[in-house]
């Protein structure tokens, strides 16, 4: 659109995102309807071979414990989709009131497999009270996801804790290494990546604070 003789360029990234969202949260909800579907039919197998006129069936015992590992894999596939289909929302608006809490649960649960890949445990303890930012989710998101991989860039094993906490006026977002050293915190904490990062999360009302259980 035109501003007198000035040429106004309509951003059309929100679009796209919110675009891609729309098309992604649609496919989740269908692939939950298949979990489910399988999930009810794997179960009735089950009932089926726990029924007295089964009892002679051969190998039941076999077929009851691999079924139970397809319910496992089942709820863990829902458990995930269900997580993508939040994370699919998030473009919605522009911005949003997030609640810490929430974003960094569910963001923890689609980044497990980077940490799993570094032999890494990644454990959330989430505050008591709701930690509210105003913010674009996606970038939040995209800020704390590159927080996590500059620390995975350096460790190997271990367990890393999310924290959210608010200190006085201020929230804190605790990044806990259990084996974190003191090289590896300057490393880390000196980089022109991580200093941009920071300051990035400063601008959302949010401060990362890397540290092992000793707070540095």
């Amino acid at each position: 659109m035109k501003d007198g003789k000035n040429t106004v360029k309509v951003n059309n990234n929100q679009n796209e995102l919110t675009f891609f969202g729309k098309i992604t949260a649609s496919m989740t909800h269908e692939i939950k309807n298949v979990l489910a579907i399988i999930q009810e039919s794997s179960g009735l197998l089950e009932d089926i071979l726990v029924m007295p006129e089964s009892e002679n069936f051969t190998h039941k015992d076999r077929f009851i414990s691999t079924l139970g590992r397809i319910q496992t894999q089942i709820q863990r596939g829902i458990d995930i989709t269900s997580n993508l289909n939040g994370f699919a929302h998030s473009p919605d608006n522009a911005i949003a009131q997030i609640n810490l809490n929430d974003l960094i649960q569910h963001l923890s649960i689609l980044t497990s497999r980077f940490a799993r890949l570094k032999r890494v445990e990644l454990v959330t303890e989430l505050s008591d009270s709701p930690l509210i930012v105003q913010a674009n989710s996606v970038q939040l998101q995209m800020y704390l996801f590159t927080a996590f991989e500059i620390l995975l860039q350096h460790i190997d094993s271990g367990t890393v804790k999310l924290i959210p906490v608010k200190h006085e006026d201020q929230i804190l977002l605790h990044l806990h290494y259990d084996l974190l050293t003191d090289d590896q915190f300057n490393i880390i904490s000196t980089s022109d990546q991580w200093k941009v990062l920071q300051s990035k999360m400063v601008n959302m009302g949010i401060r990362i604070v890397l540290s092992d259980d000793v707070l540095h």
